[in-house]
C-alpha cells in the first residue's frame, strides 16, 4: 500500500513540507484544538500547527515509527497520528513503532466527527 505523499504548504510564511493538508484545514477552522473522545484515548489535546513538524523531529516519530505524521497527545504518554494509509491511529511515545498503533478512525474525516465537547 502507498503512503501519503503530502504537499508543501505555505503557513505563516513558513513552508510545511509534511503537514496533512486536512490537519492544516482543521486549525484554520478555528474549531477546538482540545477535545474529547467517545473511544479511548478520550481525550485529545492538538499539537500547534506551526510546531507539528518541530514535535515529529523531536519525537523522532520518522525513525519508530516511519511513514506516520503525529499531530496531538491524549495528555496520557500518547500520540496522535495518520498512518501511512490514511487512518487515525494512537501511538505510545515510549515503544513507539508500528506494531503498537491503535486505530482509532479509517479516515481524518471520521476522525473529525469523533471529536466532541470542546474543553
Amino acid at each position: 500500500m502507498r503512503g501519503f505523499v503530502f504537499p508543501t504548504l505555505q503557513f505563516k510564511g513558513e513552508f510545511m513540507t509534511n503537514v496533512p493538508p486536512e490537519l492544516i484545514a482543521y486549525h484554520q477552522s478555528g474549531k477546538s484544538l482540545v477535545c474529547e473522545l467517545d473511544v479511548s484515548p478520550f481525550l485529545c489535546e492538538f499539537w500547534p500547527l506551526d510546531e507539528l513538524e518541530r514535535y515529529n523531529q523531536e519525537y523522532e516519530v520518522s525513525e519508530y515509527a516511519a511513514g506516520y505524521f503525529g499531530f496531538a497527545t491524549n495528555g496520557g504518554g500518547e500520540m496522535y497520528a495518520i498512518s501511512p494509509s490514511g487512518t487515525v491511529v494512537y501511538l505510545p511515545f515510549i515503544g513507539m513503532e508500528p506494531e503498537a498503533a491503535r486505530e482509532i478512525a479509517a479516515s481524518w474525516h471520521s476522525f473529525e466527527g469523533m471529536l466532541r465537547n470542546a474543553l
